[in-house]
């Protein structure tokens, strides 16, 4: 059984948690990621989804698709990436082969997704062009209405083409069921692939210690970050860690308990874990699941994380689920969990890791995805 994987960007230069995400699991499976020689890109930075939404990049892609199908005599297709996936679905009619797609965020169903962030089922053009066109410009800049409007219009061809795969995946249950809701067929849900087990520091829960919270993403409305924040204004006996990109919809002064330390590579975030006491996550909108959270949960670290979308999976015994909009309740979870247990958390957050997220479940599972389709 020979699967190829599929994204538009190298592990390289990585735009988000899913190009990592995707390396993890191909080096688990042992199957080659396979990214099309186009336009490069510098890491972090995603490229204009115009170079991607013509069917010049369609065809091209899928030539380049169909070539590697056929050369390395591939049994089926998985797609990591969403702009490449109608690339590989042609390629799937040319080759008759089978084309799995992981869905990790809402871009096949909204290209705001303001409107899951609010809580509604479905997303619809009346609620896109009344509330969700205009807060997006107040929150992320003055983007041209009529940009956002061919965007939705470009995100409809991209929902067309998902449902022409043979299977979608899901990264968590909450996802499937928002896909559900908005008519896309032939799902199932598979986490994403926690990363082997990052080590905990030894002397990490020593009393003499000041208590150290990490979080570690895009800084951002939808993220929550505002209220992480405000929340830290009133605990002045615990130091916050901040690292990511800050995102142009938060407007904030960091007081001084709070160290941001910018956007960094990944691997020196993976050595942050190993310095915090605990681990936030207090996304707005319905988080699939978040690469990070995974990482967390490898280090074993205890989590406060919101009751939006698939944080709810990173949380049984091991942390505190929070409002994102109450920051007062922000504030009393974190001194809760800050001040309970912690070794009897972090203890609950490595079983977790073990039995819920276990690498050898989440392997068979794709494995067995692969093997029925083929």
């Amino acid at each position: 059984m020979k699967i190829l994987f599929f994204n538009e960007y190298s592990t390289a230069r990585a735009v988000s948690g899913a190009e990592y995400s995707t390396q993890e699991l191909a080096k688990a499976l042992k199957v080659k990621i396979y990214s099309p020689p186009w336009k490069k890109n510098k890491p972090g930075k995603a490229l204009t989804p115009l170079w991607f939404n013509n069917p010049i990049y369609w065809i091209w892609a899928a030539y380049h698709i169909t070539c590697a199908v056929r050369s390395k005599k591939i049994d089926l297709i998985h797609v990591h990436g969403k702009y490449i996936q109608s690339g590989a679905v042609i390629a799937g009619w040319l080759t008759g082969k089978p084309v799995v797609t992981t869905v990790r965020d809402f871009k096949f169903l909204c290209p705001l997704a303001l409107c899951f962030t609010h809580g509604r089922k479905h997303c619809n053009w009346e609620y896109y062009l009344t509330k969700e066109i205009s807060e997006y410009q107040d929150r992320y800049g003055r983007v041209s209405a009529i940009k956002l409007v061919i965007a939705k219009l470009l995100q409809l061809r991209m929902k067309w083409w998902l449902n022409r795969s043979a299977k979608v995946v899901a990264v968590s249950p909450q996802l499937k069921k928002i896909y559900e809701d908005n008519g896309v067929r032939n799902l199932t849900s598979i986490y994403n692939l926690p990363p082997v087990r990052l080590a905990p520091l030894a002397h990490r829960y020593s009393p003499k210690n000041r208590k150290t919270l990490l979080s570690v993403g895009k800084l951002s409305y939808g993220k929550g970050t505002d209220s992480l924040i405000e929340a830290m204004r009133k605990l002045p006996q615990v130091k916050l860690i901040l690292a990511g990109e800050l995102n142009p919809s938060l407007k904030v002064d960091f007081p001084g308990n709070v160290e941001y330390l910018g956007k960094i590579s990944h691997e020196q975030v993976l050595k942050l874990y190993g310095k915090a006491d605990a681990f936030a996550i207090l996304s707005r909108w319905p988080e699939p699941l978040s690469r990070a959270g995974l990482e967390a949960l490898a280090a074993s670290l205890p989590i406060i994380a919101s009751n939006r979308g698939g944080n709810q999976e990173l949380i049984t015994d091991n942390g505190i689920i929070v409002d994102p909009d109450d920051v007062d309740g922000v504030r009393a979870g974190i001194k809760k969990l800050l001040s309970s247990d912690l070794n009897r958390f972090s203890q609950n957050s490595l079983k977790l890791y073990q039995t819920r997220f276990s690498r050898t479940k989440i392997i068979d599972q794709h494995l067995k995805l692969y093997q029925d389709l083929i």
